[in-house]
């Protein structure tokens, strides 16, 4: 849970996806009318919340979460229903906490994920559950679980960065690779915790989905790539990965990057797969706006996770993104930890949940959406709503600028997203990483010039 700082160097390697850069360079880009609908409307949008854990973090109010929720258009919540709130009497699991969250769920008819999973060191072998007897009770839990929730539908996923930390004792060097099976994070005592966790879920409820991975920090995609080589999708309905890039250079902590990321990902699965695509759900990506060197100034969070929402909703195998998190969990603006909210710890909105919404709202009602980039780092993103369409352009962050001309339709009027003090834009103008968003009519083409 805790979003430790990723080295400078960590993504050395990433390949980058988009167009070349020159010094100087221009593009005419035109959207004919759409004949063929890429609908957006799949997309699982939803924040992070802290009801089902022990501490209560800042969450002590369900109706200001759910009012949090509301304001940034969440369909969906992401939250922990872990094994150690359960004890395990002769008669079977009794759930002993976590009550904060059974009496959350029924107050809302958001589609909740349940993080399933943790260490119990009250269970014989349950750090991690490895043995047979472990696993065993480790199954009854979740059958349980299964019980206790079902009338609300969830996604199940399993465990929380195993691949990082296994969760209690001296924490260990960061795992790189698969690992070796002598360490309880390797890929192999995963994949053995997560089939059994599989089955035992969909033998309670075979209808349920349940997703498994939530990877952690994860160079090269190796860890990732072992457990779906070695059968962790088996049964599952999905991969599920958490995206942060806050503490490398400063012009590498984009949305892009982390598109860019995911889009690799998913290149090297379908290679190791023979072609096959692989649901992929982000349940945890964000970027902390703490006033120390990985934090990020509240305005750049907010279009980064503007960006983040349109691209990823114009990627069919990306089946939902939650921000990590609805609020900050404390009030230390210098600690990390504690500030990766889309509100403040006393509930205050920052900029990030106007931009959460806005993406939102242009995408949940969409029937096509596409994004192009004409130039490196400069999108011009689409969203149809029947006769009307939504046309946007940003640049990747604050470093790349850019020029633009709306030629078709002539007198298109635009506004900066979540400026509402800003006049309207005109056919042409600047461009950075706050998006600029255009209404305009979807039955004619849009022709579109850039130059930076």
């Amino acid at each position: 849970m805790l979003r430790r700082a990723i080295p400078w160097c960590l993504m050395c390697g990433v390949a980058f996806f988009g167009a070349e850069r020159s010094a100087a360079a221009e593009r005419t880009v035109t959207l004919p009318p759409v004949t063929s609908a890429n609908p957006a409307a799949r997309l699982l949008i939803g924040s992070n919340i802290h009801f089902g854990l022990v501490r209560t973090l800042g969450y002590d109010s369900a109706t200001t979460a759910l009012h949090g929720l509301a304001q940034i258009g969440a369909a969906s919540f992401r939250d922990y229903l872990p094994w150690q709130s359960f004890s395990f009497p002769p008669q079977g699991p009794t759930l002993v906490k976590s009550q904060r969250l059974m009496n959350f769920l029924p107050q809302t008819k958001l589609k909740p994920v349940l993080n399933v999973g943790s260490t119990n060191s009250f269970v014989p072998g349950g750090i991690p559950p490895l043995s047979d007897d472990a696993l065993g009770v480790f199954d009854a839990y979740l059958k349980k679980v299964v019980e206790l929730t079902r009338p609300y539908d969830p996604i199940y996923e399993i465990w929380n960065e195993w691949n990082m930390d296994i969760g209690t004792g001296t924490r260990l060097p960061r795992l790189v690779g698969e690992g070796p099976a002598s360490d309880p994070r390797s890929a192999v005592n995963y994949v053995r915790v997560a089939n059994s966790a599989v089955r035992a879920i969909k033998s309670a409820n075979a209808q349920a989905a349940v997703i498994v991975g939530a990877v952690g920090d994860d160079i090269d995609w190796k860890w990732a790539r072992a457990i779906v080589r070695d059968g962790a999708m088996n049964g599952a309905d999905g991969l599920s990965v958490h995206l942060y890039n806050h503490c490398l250079k400063p012009q590498n902590r984009t949305a892009t990057e982390l598109i860019g990321r995911v889009k690799r990902l998913q290149q090297e699965l379908m290679q190791d797969r023979g072609g096959v695509v692989t649901p992929i759900y982000v349940t945890e990506f964000s970027w902390p706006t703490s006033t120390e060197p990985c934090g990020l100034l509240p305005l750049a969070a907010g279009y980064n996770f503007a960006q983040f929402i349109m691209q990823s909703a114009t990627i069919p195998w990306i089946k939902g993104i939650w921000v990590h998190e609805l609020k900050d969990i404390g009030p230390s603006p210098t600690d990390r930890e504690q500030n990766f909210g889309l509100f403040t710890f006393h509930d205050e909105p920052k900029p990030a949940a106007c931009f959460v919404r806005e993406a939102t709202d242009l995408v949940r009602s969409a029937d096509h959406v596409d994004v192009q980039e004409p130039l490196l780092d400069v999108f011009i993103f689409r969203a149809r709503r029947g006769a009307r369409q939504n046309i946007v352009l940003w640049t990747s962050n604050s470093a790349v600028k850019a020029r633009y001309e709306l030629l078709n339709p002539p007198g298109a009027l635009g506004r900066p997203m979540c400026d509402e003090a800003a006049p309207a834009s005109g056919p042409q103008g600047n461009v950075g990483p706050n998006p600029v968003v255009y209404d305009i009519d979807a039955s004619a083409p849009v022709t579109v010039r850039v130059l930076n």
